[in-house]
């Protein structure tokens, strides 16, 4: 399998450590999704089942060598509890190393990093409009 010296440095990263040679030649060779990308690159997407059906996304040079491979993350998830009046905003799915409390009735989930995963507002229909929430996906 031909790599790019970035592949080769950015899998160094302990979310790219796991990444074992035989799943990104699955992705290459048994696709589930393939997109061809402007600039000649290709994405190609697996399931692993070994990493619980995580995606494995793999971005291949118009020659065919690996420049990139990394799990898809989880979409962001919004749920509002009306039993409780609780709003979960799950930004990001990895591992929390801290909870915060911004005040009695917010807190805010990190990463090791110190980065935001997940946001938890109590009585999210007075403090947030919860039930009346709308999404929308603006573009550049």
């Amino acid at each position: 399998m031909k790599t790019t010296e970035y592949f080769d440095t950015i899998r160094r990263r302990a979310d790219r450590r796991v990444i074992k040679d035989e799943w990104i030649e699955r992705a290459i060779s048994e696709p589930i999704r393939e997109e061809k990308q402007s600039d000649g690159r290709t994405r190609r997407w697996a399931p692993i089942a070994e990493m619980n059906n995580r995606v494995l996304r793999v971005i291949l040079l118009p020659d065919g060598t690996v420049h990139n491979a990394f799990f898809d993350r989880r979409p962001m998830k919004i749920r509002y509890f009306p039993d409780t009046d609780t709003l979960l905003l799950e930004l990001r799915d990895v591992a929390i190393a801290e909870t915060r409390d911004l005040d009695d009735n917010t807190i805010v989930d990190l990463d090791e990093s110190g980065d935001i995963c997940a946001i938890t507002i109590e009585h999210a229909s007075t403090r947030a409009d919860a039930p009346n929430f709308s999404y929308e996906q603006v573009t550049a």
